[in-house]
């Protein structure tokens, strides 16, 4: 069984990303929250795929399924699913999928160290997990582009301006100074939980996930771990703990 290749759809608010693993390693990933038919047609067609997992908390995941080979296991994040970790969180499946997937990631490849998993997505999560695999909580806060949209909706004439890869020194105009605010308070905001969370459980590894992770990890530098493909990586570690690899 472990010959075959397996696929892993980690499927958002705004974007879906697509991983293929063969003999336990992730040999192409990718986003295909704009695939149709015919790319979807395309994709299967190269690679032979047994087995499909998915977790999922956006709106195309039936739009996707109609597009997926009929002869393939199909397998989804549900309250069935067992996790290597354990949770403060009364019920662990009110913890986010995102989280859920992004937590067995990050103790995938950082086991056994205490971590701090920073998801920079639609929302930014944080989740803190100690040195014996234990979730010990976390927060949520507005994503960068529920903030630019916030400030659009919420007032009657401040422009929605969409993110930029550089912030202004000052605000020189009412979009400059929209972008100044918001993107520095996105920073502000994960330098004070970073802190906040040392103060409360000392020393940790922080790794940081998620749409704008590339944008944050050029401004937040120190000690900070940047890898994309966390949730992919979380979610076929779900797949095998479940035992979905061998069915």
């Amino acid at each position: 069984m472990e010959s075959l290749k397996f696929l892993v759809l980690d499927i958002g608010n705004t974007q879906s990303k697509y991983g293929l693993f063969y003999k336990n390693s992730l040999v192409q990933a990718g986003v295909c929250s704009d695939w149709m038919q015919d790319d979807w047609q395309n994709f299967t067609a190269k690679h032979d795929f047994s087995t499909v997992f998915i977790g999922s908390v956006g709106p195309t995941t039936k739009q996707i399924l109609l597009f997926l080979p009929n002869n393939i296991k199909i397998y989804f994040v549900d309250q069935t699913t067992k996790y290597p970790f354990s949770s403060t969180y009364s019920d662990i499946n009110s913890l986010g999928v995102d989280r859920r997937a992004a937590i067995s990631g990050a103790i995938t490849i950082y086991p056994q160290k205490p971590l701090l998993i920073i998801d920079a997505g639609s929302c930014i999560t944080y989740d803190f997990v100690d040195v014996n695999g234990v979730h010990q909580g976390g927060a949520i806060s507005p994503g960068r582009s529920m903030r630019y949209q916030a400030v659009h909706l919420g007032t009657a004439k401040l422009p929605l301006v969409n993110p930029v890869d550089e912030m202004p020194n000052i605000g020189t105009s009412t979009k400059t100074s929209i972008h100044l605010g918001v993107e520095f308070g996105v920073i502000a905001e994960i330098k004070g939980q970073i802190d906040r969370f040392s103060k409360e459980f000392g020393d940790f590894t922080t790794i940081l996930t998620g749409g704008d992770s590339d944008f944050l990890i050029k401004k937040i530098k120190n000690g900070i771990f940047a890898n994309s493909d966390l949730n992919l990586v979380g979610l076929y570690r779900l797949l095998t703990f479940n035992g979905l690899h061998e069915k």
